[in-house]
């Protein structure tokens, strides 16, 4: 058996093995099914809230029943201070 003599290497960075993170399916669906951006900066203001906005990453504070049901209310988060879906008057990603 010969031995191997020569070893390839590309140049760059080493590839990095992150296995895919399986939340990432989940809150896509949460975004389409609400319509909000999940994850992402975003300036909310609030009705019926004691802050009038927030502004923030967009999180999930209880992942939602299952199936998904729009009529449903999320409970959000952003920077700890949480609300709930129905109380958005308006969003906008910054």
């Amino acid at each position: 058996m010969e031995s191997q003599q020569e070893f390839l290497f590309a140049d760059g960075p080493a590839p990095q093995m992150h296995p895919p993170d399986p939340r990432s399916g989940f809150y896509a669906e949460v975004s389409a099914t609400w319509q909000l951006p999940m994850g992402q900066i975003v300036r909310v203001d609030l009705k019926e809230h004691d802050l009038a906005s927030l502004q923030g990453l967009l999180e999930l504070s209880h992942a939602p029943d299952l199936p998904l049901d729009q009529r449903q209310p999320l409970v959000l988060r952003i920077r700890g201070v949480e609300f709930s879906s129905q109380q958005i008057a308006a969003w906008a990603v910054v």
